[in-house]
């Protein structure tokens, strides 16, 4: 009877922890693709002095999030999201809008397979 008590708060902390984790990822996640649209708005519209400034802000909650993100995601997404910050750095400042574009678009590619990879589905479960 023990040992099922101790399973059964076990598995409770886990589910507890997923959910909680799930939740931050999906919050973190919709900020990311908030500030993107953000930022292609501006690119549209070739105020690159706001883009770059959007960008800097986008790349700082990045440095912020990757620390926590690190320690409970695949590394593999999370460099894939570091290469694409450095191409989209590059494209914006070099005032490249198709490039930088096509790049931002892949940003939110990359932060949607995170949230989905995370999300409590069966298919993950399995």
């Amino acid at each position: 009877m023990k040992a099922f008590f101790v399973i059964f708060i076990i598995v409770i902390v886990i589910v507890v922890g997923w959910i909680v984790t799930f939740n931050s990822i999906e919050k973190d996640t919709e900020e990311f693709m908030n500030n993107l649209n953000a930022l292609s708005t501006e690119i549209e519209a070739e105020r690159w002095d706001i883009a770059n400034a959007q960008f800097s802000e986008i790349e700082e909650n990045w440095n912020k999030i990757r620390g926590m993100w690190s320690t409970i995601l695949d590394h593999h997404e999370i460099d894939n999201i570091d290469l694409s910050m450095a191409k989209t750095l590059k494209y914006v400042y070099s005032e490249n809008p198709s490039l930088a574009l096509g790049e931002i678009e892949v940003l939110k590619k990359l932060f949607g397979i995170v949230k989905e990879n995370e999300a409590l589905t069966l298919t993950n479960i399995f």
